[in-house]
């Protein structure tokens, strides 16, 4: 039997990381920042050592993580650019696109979650970085939307409200094991039928 080759144990490497994640999300969603090591192994069915090797400790973990579930979302939410119509159309689709990705993936709703909580169960200042970077690649965006629509006149102040509700929508879900149930079209169209300006 030959050696594995540079590509082999790269794609190799690849696969673990990702096993790891995913375990990771899910213990994440059952234990908070609780989890530990050792839980994460038991999920991904890989022995302690193996996890380990990857992750010297869960924050380690849960940092990667957070970045992962960070790009994902840029990239599911990216076909909202491509909406037509003015601000508030590109936000709902934004939105509704967001909504989704957290009912598929735990992690994009960990994310989520995260930042709205502030990241306070994290120790020291690690994740600054990633807070800036979720605000100008997810939230800024997001609220400049909302203010080319003219809905609001405090644009920040309605998407904390929709993201908000996004959070809550997800975690209510998610947290009573009923992923395949939300309705996110039902929801969008809810949320943004309560902020359309009112006809006088």
């Amino acid at each position: 039997m030959s050696p594995r080759t540079k590509e082999q144990n790269e794609a190799i490497r690849e696969m673990r990381m990702h096993q790891i994640m995913q375990a990771a999300a899910e213990v994440y969603l059952e234990k908070g920042i609780q989890l530990e090591i050792r839980d994460v192994a038991a999920k991904a069915a890989l022995g302690y050592g193996t996890v380990y090797h990857y992750y010297k400790n869960k924050y380690m973990l849960l940092e990667d993580l957070l970045w992962d579930a960070l790009y994902r979302a840029e990239s599911a939410v990216g076909a909202a650019l491509a909406v037509e119509g003015g601000g508030l159309q590109k936000a709902e689709s934004f939105a509704r696109l967001l909504l989704q990705q957290c009912i598929q993936d735990p992690s994009v709703f960990i994310l989520l979650k995260t930042v709205a909580d502030n990241f306070h169960h994290f120790p020291g200042n690690r994740f600054s970085k990633l807070l800036a970077e979720f605000q100008g690649r997810i939230y800024q965006p997001f609220v400049a939307w909302i203010g080319e629509s003219s809905v609001s006149s405090s644009p920040e102040k309605t998407a904390n409200l929709i993201f908000g509700s996004l959070v809550g929508c997800a975690a209510l879900n998610i947290h009573h094991d009923r992923r395949g149930e939300l309705d996110a079209e039902g929801v969008m169209d809810m949320i943004f039928s309560g902020i359309q300006p009112k006809e006088r």
